[in-house]
């Protein structure tokens, strides 16, 4: 997965799927499973991009509707943007779209916990500060 864009609560990534990731053996479809872990990588992405910190996320609820086969021959690119923030709660959607292509093969819904128990990030700053 490549980060192509974080503009304020909109996050854009792209992947290039390579032949392992097929739905099955000589099939032409690319495994469901792959456009839920773009969406969620996508989605706990523009949370970031909203809060504008890094701290911790736990994804609660990621609903998807896959509309149509997305073919192995075609990158992947998905769209997220955060819809509402709370210190809480991020409510996110994201489409993912067929690389050239101008309707979405999937879209998704998603809900993230914010300031969850656990290991806080450090930027980059502190990491060189040793802070």
């Amino acid at each position: 997965m490549e980060v192509v864009a974080v503009e304020a609560d909109r996050v854009r990534m792209r992947l290039a799927p390579p032949q392992w990731l097929r739905a099955d053996d000589g099939a032409d479809e690319i495994c469901s499973g792959v456009l839920y872990s773009l969406a969620d990588s996508a989605a706990g992405l523009a949370v970031f991009a909203a809060a504008q910190e890094l701290s911790p996320i736990a994804t609660l609820d990621l609903r998807m509707d896959y509309l149509r086969p997305a073919t192995i021959d075609r990158a992947l690119l998905a769209i997220a943007g955060c819809l509402h923030i709370t210190d809480e709660v991020a409510f996110v959607r994201c489409e993912i779209f067929s690389e050239g292509k101008a309707q979405p093969v999937a879209t998704g819904s998603a809900t993230f916990m914010r300031n969850t128990p656990g290991q806080r990030f450090k930027t980059f700053n502190e990491q060189e500060d040793g802070t």
